[in-house]
């Protein structure tokens, strides 16, 4: 039991680590992900949850950092500062 206790910790801290390495990609920041897109571009998005992930809050849904963001209304929080929107 006490060698299942250790790779259960292991592998929680490798998960904070991780999350730790991602979180300003993750916090919905055009700036921190160094994004900003003319036109429409799906793959100028910022997934807020890793790929896969259920989403059970709404404001966990990917973000994007294109100019379509704004008729599509689907703009991360800091696009118009970030990508003068």
């Amino acid at each position: 039991m006490r060698c299942r206790t250790a790779a259960v910790a292991a592998v929680g801290a490798a998960a904070a680590v991780f999350l730790a390495l991602i979180g300003a990609a993750d916090a919905g920041s055009c700036l921190e992900a160094k994004l900003c897109c003319p036109g429409r571009d799906s793959a100028c998005v910022v997934q807020k949850t890793p790929i896969n992930a259920i989403i059970e809050d709404p404001t966990d849904k990917p973000c994007y950092c294109d100019h379509a963001c704004l008729k599509l209304g689907d703009c991360c929080t800091d696009f118009k500062p970030a990508c003068g929107g």
